[in-house]
């Protein structure tokens, strides 16, 4: 499923916030630059979709986002990032349409606030087999079988969207499949392989 941003505008946004790194006199791109325009670039690539909210903190030697409003465990993470070094600068970054956004700084107490962002969606199932849904309005399958053995846990899983469903709601499938392997395997260190299945219709997942 091809539900990723544009070339166009993740270039926009990793301008600006190189723009920002330089405003402050940052030297993250003097030591770490491939936090930026590799690790963050492949984020933007796959979460900045219209109505996409993202957390941005950046400082000397670090650079991190986070996609809120998909699922809570990862607006959590928005804590964690809140009190790591006192010149740190704080973001909001918000997708709109036709490639456009907006890039506002907040304060350290308004970022970690956004850990409370209201999130869309809810998993029903288990862990390892469960429908996304949005205002319970099933959005998508995810399903987790393990194929490894006792020396390698392996995860293949498998998303099936449902049909006509948004970018920003197939980001949610990627969001909620990611975490649920993490938790599945207990280890971030997992080794993994996802399918996008073809989008079912409605009446057929009733």
């Amino acid at each position: 499923m091809n539900h990723h941003s544009t070339r166009a505008l993740v270039q926009k946004i990793l301008t600006a916030m190189h723009s920002v790194i330089e405003k402050f006199e940052l030297e993250l791109m003097l030591n770490f630059p491939d936090d930026l325009l590799v690790h963050d670039r492949n984020i933007l690539k796959r979460i900045a979709v219209p109505g996409a909210k993202i957390a941005w903190m950046v400082g000397h030697t670090h650079t991190h986002m986070v996609a809120l409003g998909f699922i809570s465990e990862e607006n959590i993470n928005v804590e964690y990032l809140t009190n790591l070094c006192n010149d740190d600068r704080f973001f909001l970054i918000s997708v709109g349409r036709n490639d456009s956004f907006k890039m506002e700084e907040v304060s350290r107490t308004e970022f970690a606030k956004l850990s409370n962002t209201a999130v869309r969606y809810e998993n029903v199932g288990s862990t390892e087999s469960f429908w996304l849904q949005s205002r319970s309005q099933q959005i998508g399958h995810v399903e987790l079988k393990s194929v490894g053995d006792l020396r390698q846990n392996k995860i293949a899983a498998s998303i099936t969207p449902m049909s006509g469903i948004s970018g920003h709601e197939l980001v949610a499938l990627e969001v909620a499949c990611s975490h649920a392997i993490t938790k599945s395997a207990q280890s971030l260190a997992v080794q993994y392989e996802v399918t996008w299945a073809e989008p079912i219709a409605l009446a057929l997942a009733a």
